[in-house]
């Protein structure tokens, strides 16, 4: 039983896909059905809609979110309507939402539906921390938004599944190279803890450390416009730490500064980085480091070796290749029958 016996070690899980089509719903539909084998209830939702029949962009059948009795889900009102199974609403926020007021239920029979849940990381941060207080839930679900990766942000879910595939590109070695950039950024190490329990606090404006231990603040909001980056580089300070987005041109500053080799980025997690590959490696390779105040729990990578184009790579071919890359254990739901 692949990596569910991992996912029972944490409270929340989300599944995140590299772009559209990439096996995202058939991860989630696979984890399920293993919890529900396991007797273990979850409650599920997304960051985005999810669950229609039809792809809204390559107008291709997508699988649907089928959920076991016994479950909890929460979606917007107008979907609840729609759906096709009986099931009991639990409860209702007060605060609407564009689509209407997001409400929570517990499935009374096996059936599927469209899931729309909230749609901020902060809304979505506290359904985690809620849900399990209102109910009798062992974990909580998250489907994540397509090519949007900060449902899997650790200041978000406990824990990540990752899908890739065809659908974001169908030359092999694209396919795979993207993966492992994406994996790299997931891996960076972690801050050490006097460091991340110093600036786990500060969530906006530059900071500087000393070696002392030290902490400056440059008055510097971010680092995303030339301005900005300009000040920050011409500090000619070493350790830097960067709560919000570490962008290209952040890293492309960088590297013409001729100490590359001793500078050291603190983000927050994996997910701020919004750089270019060449430009991310080049940094690591002239010596440049990254550390993470959270670092994500990634459990494993899901593969859909076809597109809704018509391309199909061989799943044995694809599966070795993204392994040998990764250094871990690799799975096609769908071919294995698992």
């Amino acid at each position: 039983m692949p990596f569910v016996d991992q996912i029972l070690r944490y409270k929340s899980l989300s599944v995140v896909g590299l772009g559209k089509n990439t096996g995202k719903t058939e991860c989630l539909r696979y984890i399920i059905r293993r919890l529900y084998e396991l007797n273990k209830v979850p409650a599920v939702t997304s960051i985005g809609i999810d669950g229609e029949g039809v792809d809204r962009v390559t107008a291709t059948p997508k699988p649907e979110i089928l959920l076991e009795k016994g479950m909890y889900f929460t979606t917007v009102g107008s979907f609840y309507l729609q759906k096709r199974f009986t099931a009991e609403i639990c409860h209702v926020e007060e605060i609407p939402t564009i689509f209407g007021k997001m409400l929570t239920a517990r499935a009374l029979e096996r059936g599927t539906m469209v899931i729309a849940g909230p749609s901020d990381t902060f809304s979505l941060q506290r359904w985690i921390a809620d849900t399990p207080q209102r109910f009798p839930v062992d974990i909580c679900l998250v489907d994540g938004a397509v090519s949007r990766l900060s449902p899997a942000s650790p200041a978000v879910t406990q824990s990540m599944v990752l899908a890739t595939g065809a659908a974001y590109s169908a030359n092999l070695k694209t396919l795979v190279a993207g993966t492992k950039f994406v994996y790299d950024t997931i891996q960076l190490p972690a801050a050490p803890e006097e460091i991340r329990m110093q600036l786990e606090h500060t969530t906006k404006g530059i900071r500087f450390l000393g070696e002392d231990g030290s902490m400056e603040d440059p008055g510097i909001d971010s680092a995303l416009t030339p301005e900005q980056i300009k000040k920050v580089v011409e500090t000619g300070r070493e350790h830097i730490y960067i709560p919000g987005v570490v962008s290209n041109a952040l890293l492309k500053a960088l590297l013409e500064r001729k100490d590359t080799n001793k500078i050291c980025l603190y983000i927050r997690d994996f997910s701020r980085i919004f750089a270019e590959p060449q430009t991310f490696y080049a940094f690591l390779r002239k010596g440049g480091r990254f550390f993470q105040l959270l670092k994500a729990n990634l459990l494993a990578v899901c593969v859909n070796p076809v597109s809704p184009e018509g391309y199909r790579l061989r799943s044995k071919e694809l599966v070795a290749s993204m392994q040998d890359a990764l250094g871990i254990p690799v799975y096609d739901i769908k071919e294995s029958g698992i």
